[in-house]
């Protein structure tokens, strides 16, 4: 058994077959899944899992080089905006309209769902190398 990190076995899994450019969503529970991408679907009722604790959870275990977000997380949804670049630290952060984000989203390897509904509480993760 495994002394501590992400316990969930499909996320290390997916953690593990992740390389550098490799990207990762992390979305709301009602972002529209990508038809072909690997989804692991956290969902148990509204607000469990939060996004924010998946996000964070995720990033002490992968090497991110940048995230992108839609622009509209700042009228919508400020104080989460936050929170998240306290997360993922000082990196590269990408913005683009929301339309654009999920267009763009469409080819990652992986998605994790969370059952955050705050509105725009998505990040694509574009993974670094630890090398």
């Amino acid at each position: 058994m495994k002394k501590g990190g992400i316990l969930n076995p499909a996320i290390c899994s997916l953690l593990a077959e992740l390389g550098h450019m490799d990207e990762l969503l992390i979305v709301d529970a009602a972002y529209p899944l990508p038809p072909d991408s690997h989804v692991i679907d956290l969902t148990l009722v509204p607000g469990i899992p939060r996004f924010l604790d998946v996000l964070r959870a995720v990033a002490e275990e992968l090497v991110i080089e940048s995230i992108t977000i839609a622009s509209e997380i700042h009228e919508n949804s400020s104080r989460l905006y936050q929170e998240m670049l306290k997360i993922v630290g000082e990196i590269d952060v990408d913005e683009v309209p929301h339309h654009e984000f999920r267009e763009q989203s469409l080819g990652v390897k992986g998605v994790i769902r969370t059952a955050e509904f705050t509105p725009y509480a998505n990040v694509r993760i574009l993974c670094g190398s630890a090398f």
